[in-house]
C-alpha cells in the first residue's frame, strides 16, 4: 500500500483551521502596553492572564481603562513591519532557530508606537507573600509545525540572554526554558518567531505562597505573525460549520 505523502500537510491544514476557528471571536491586540501576568483572585485563584493598560488598541479601539483578558480571548498581533533578515550572529542563530539570511519576526522589548508592547509580569502579586515566580515554556504550535519560538533580552554589552528557545533549550539562561522573576516584578523581552501565521505558545506560571503553598496555572497565548492567507479563514469557516464550534468571549473588569 502506498503511503500518502500529503498526509502531514493535510493534518497541518486541519490544525490551522481549528486554531483559526477557535480564535475567531477573540479580541485582537495591535498596539500599546500590556502584560502576560499572574494575580491571586478571590483569595485562592492563581490566574495567568493578559492585563492590558489604558491606551492599548484592541479591535481597533483604544482602551479607556485597564482591562484583563483570559488567555484564550486575546490575540497578540505581530505585524509584517517587524520582519527582519537574520544577521550573521553566532548567538542569535542557534537560539532563535533562524539561519543567516532567513526571515525572523521580532516583537521587541522596547516600547514602539503602533505595535504591542508585551511584558511578563507578577506585579499584581503582593511581593511579601510569594517566592519568586517561574514562567515555563510548554508546547509551542507553529504554523508549519517546524518553526521556532524564542524569548530573550539584550544584556547591555552587545550580547543576548535567552530564556525560551524551542531551537535549543540548553542555550537558555537556566538551561530549561524557564524565566524566573521576583514577585511584584515586571519586565519586557524580545519575542522571536521564524515564520508567519498563527502561533500557540503554552506557558505555565508557578510560585509558592506563604500560606497557600505551591500554586500554578497553565495557559496558551495566541500570536498572529502577519495575517494568514484568506484561504485559511475560508477553511476555518467551513470546519466551524461542520463541527459546530462555538466560543464565548469573556472580559475581566
Amino acid at each position: 500500500m502506498k503511503s500518502n505523502k500529503n498526509h502531514p500537510h493535510i493534518l497541518l491544514g486541519i490544525m490551522s483551521a481549528f486554531i483559526a476557528a477557535n480564535s475567531a471571536q477573540a479580541a485582537l491586540w495591535t498596539a500599546g502596553h500590556g502584560d502576560l501576568g499572574v494575580a491571586l483572585e478571590d483569595g485562592t485563584d492563581f490566574h495567568f492572564h493578559a492585563h492590558l493598560h489604558t491606551g492599548a488598541i484592541v479591535d481597533g479601539v483604544a482602551l479607556t481603562e485597564d482591562e484583563e483578558y483570559d488567555a484564550g480571548d486575546i490575540i497578540i498581533n505581530v505585524p509584517e513591519s517587524l520582519k527582519a533578515s537574520m544577521p550573521n550572529n553566532t548567538t542569535l542563530i542557534p537560539a532563535t532557530g533562524a539561519a543567516e539570511g532567513e526571515d525572523i519576526w521580532i516583537l521587541p522589548q522596547s516600547n514602539t508606537v503602533g505595535i504591542p508592547f508585551v511584558g511578563i509580569a507578577s506585579e499584581e502579586l503582593e511581593a511579601s507573600d510569594w517566592s519568586s515566580i517561574t514562567f515555563t515554556l510548554g508546547t509551542v504550535t507553529s504554523p508549519s509545525g517546524s518553526g521556532d519560538f524564542s524569548l530573550w533580552q539584550g544584556d547591555g554589552f552587545g550580547g543576548f540572554n535567552f530564556y525560551f528557545s524551542t531551537a535549543d533549550a540548553s542555550l537558555t539562561e537556566n538551561g530549561n526554558n524557564t524565566l524566573i522573576v521576583g514577585a511584584g516584578g515586571h519586565d519586557h523581552h524580545n519575542f522571536g518567531f521564524t515564520e508567519a501565521g498563527t502561533w500557540l505558545i503554552e506557558l505555565t506560571a508557578s510560585a509558592t505562597h506563604d500560606t497557600l503553598g505551591l500554586m500554578s496555572d497553565t495557559q496558551t497565548f495566541t500570536f498572529n505573525v502577519v495575517p494568514e492567507p484568506s484561504s485559511y479563514a475560508a477553511l476555518a469557516g467551513l470546519l466551524a460549520l461542520a463541527c459546530g464550534i462555538t466560543r464565548r468571549r469573556t472580559h475581566r473588569a
